[in-house]
């Protein structure tokens, strides 16, 4: 099955300039594709349309070499061969479509026409981009609506600044793995979520990454983390060993230290932060900044081991449990 959606990136465009090939492109493109028009830091770019005088920043040739995607360099000067569109570059206005549309045709709808399943199945083996820039973007009050996707379709759209959540009917309790993405939701992805109920979008972020064992880790086993509010997992099976986890990182807490003393695997403990990263609840700190001390729950130590365990059962008992 073909990929069904391309991502376009800009930099450097007049908004007049932009309205204009948002309306040529999506002319010239098929509507079986849907164009998510997305930020030059997106971890996965299709296409990028470049202002001809940034072209040879350092930024941008970084990008290129990096992502190594297709790219159209934009100048309003008139072409000295006369061609309006020549190699990389597209002399701006365009009096014959043809020229883009046989570029589009080779650079970049060839390529994605190539794409099959087995190259899908192939994501979880690239490396993790998701990083810490990639995280507050998705948080951004500036960044009110989202739309989020992976390689399956849509997850979600999310609003920041309400903090609400609106799921793909079929995806209410899901996963997702390292192409997880997103974009500016249009008024059109509206119609692919529904918005009979929302979620709180702390939460479902939280349970989503929870869920997705295949998902990569932004923690490593040396450091220390602290949580700013307490998980709520949706399945109950999952609750015991949330609240445990979070009765520690909530003081601050090195992560090799709780996995050691609570008996939970070093891989669920990471992905619990890792969770808890992406719901942007909680940040790494110092050691010096950790309240959690392992030998104060010490299970051989029945004190200790009676006050945790009546700990526990007051947090239960307070959030119904």
């Amino acid at each position: 099955m073909d990929r069904n959606y391309i991502n376009i990136a800009t930099t450097g465009l007049s908004l007049k300039v932009l309205d204009e090939l948002k309306t040529l492109i999506r002319k010239l493109i098929s509507n079986e594709y849907s164009i998510n028009w997305v930020n030059i830091s997106n971890s996965h770019i299709d296409l990028l349309l470049i202002n001809e005088n940034f072209f040879d920043s350092d930024n941008i040739q970084n990008i290129l070499q990096k992502k190594r995607c297709p790219y159209l360099k934009i100048t309003k000067t008139p072409s000295q061969n006369g061609y309006q569109l020549n190699e990389h570059t597209l002399h701006l206005p365009l009096e014959k479509v043809e020229s883009l549309l046989d570029w589009l045709q080779i650079n970049l709808l060839s390529y994605l026409n190539q794409e099959t399943t087995a190259v899908v199945a192939d994501l979880s083996n690239e490396p993790l981009l998701i990083d810490d820039k990639f995280i507050r973007n998705l948080h951004s009050p500036e960044h009110a609506k989202l739309y989020l996707f992976d390689d399956k379709g849509t997850l979600a759209i999310i609003d920041n600044r309400t903090q609400m959540a609106w799921l793909e009917p079929s995806r209410q309790q899901t996963q997702t793995n390292q192409s997880f993405d997103f974009t500016f939701a249009k008024t059109s992805d509206f119609t692919k979520v529904s918005r009979k109920k929302n979620y709180y979008l702390q939460d479902w972020l939280w349970n989503l990454i929870w869920h997705s064992k295949n998902f990569g880790n932004l923690a490593t086993e040396d450091k220390y983390f602290k949580i700013d509010h307490w998980p709520q997992p949706y399945q109950k099976e999952y609750r015991k060993v949330s609240l445990q986890l979070s009765a520690c990182f909530i003081q601050g807490a090195k992560i090799t230290d709780v996995a050691n003393q609570l008996n939970v695997s070093i891989d669920d403990v990471l992905r619990f932060v890792t969770a808890c990263l992406m719901a942007n609840n909680g940040k790494f700190i110092s050691a010096n900044k950790c309240a959690y001390a392992p030998n104060s729950y010490l299970e051989n130590s029945n004190t200790d081991n009676h006050f945790f365990k009546n700990f526990i059962g007051k947090i239960r008992r307070r959030f119904g449990l």
